[in-house]
């Protein structure tokens, strides 16, 4: 997964976010220049929305980030560092559906379709998840892609029936972090325990 991170970092560190300067010739007709300041205002304002996605990511502000990543998607489809980010981004919340929106668009490179395929690996598990708490179907020896995104943890955990069952809640341990994993209003709720204290909740759809 840093590596990830790393490649996005090392790609806006080498990027000129706003151009300095741009020096035109004299002999270049008004319209022609009007439309190559359009080309690099626009080129600009890509890398904008892109280092501002970044530094939302960098920041912890996962969901104000995947609301912008959401925001800006159109103008930013055809970046594909902008939609591995997006992805990254909204991965960390409870909207973790938005990230089907990037994962089918992700395809151009070898980097692109792992990433896509990493969204979706956790989409699917998501989804095992809570058809088998639903509908109560067993899962029975499933052999998907490990990750080591959370939801992979549980997912793999859950499989293996590394958990005590109570009143519909599934607890699962995992050295000093314990999650209590059930439904809710047709939403699926990760609890996460750290020490016994509670620290986070994941609701997803």
């Amino acid at each position: 997964m840093k590596w990830l991170v790393d490649f996005l970092q090392n790609s806006l560190e080498s990027e000129t976010l706003v151009p300095n300067r741009t020096r035109l010739k004299p002999s270049v007709p008004s319209f022609a220049r009007f439309l190559v300041f359009l080309t690099i205002l626009s080129s600009a304002l890509l890398s904008s929305n892109l280092s501002t996605l970044y530094k939302f990511y960098e920041k912890q502000e996962y969901d104000r980030g995947c609301d912008y990543a959401m925001k800006h998607f159109n103008k930013n489809r055809k970046n594909e560092k902008y939609l591995t980010l997006y992805g990254l981004t909204c991965l960390e919340t409870d909207n973790i559906h938005r990230i089907a929106t990037p994962m089918i668009i992700l395809k151009e490179t070898k980097e692109s379709r792992e990433n896509a395929s990493y969204f979706a690996t956790i989409l699917l598990q998501k989804q095992l998840l809570k058809q088998a708490l639903l509908d109560e179907k067993a899962l029975g020896d499933l052999n998907l892609p490990k990750t080591n995104f959370l939801l992979s943890k549980i997912f793999s955990m859950f499989v293996n029936k590394k958990y005590a069952l109570k009143d519909g809640v599934y607890k699962l341990e995992d050295g000093d972090k314990k999650y209590q994993l059930y439904i809710e209003n047709k939403y699926l709720i990760i609890d996460i325990y750290q020490n016994d204290k509670f620290t986070k909740r994941y609701r997803y759809k």
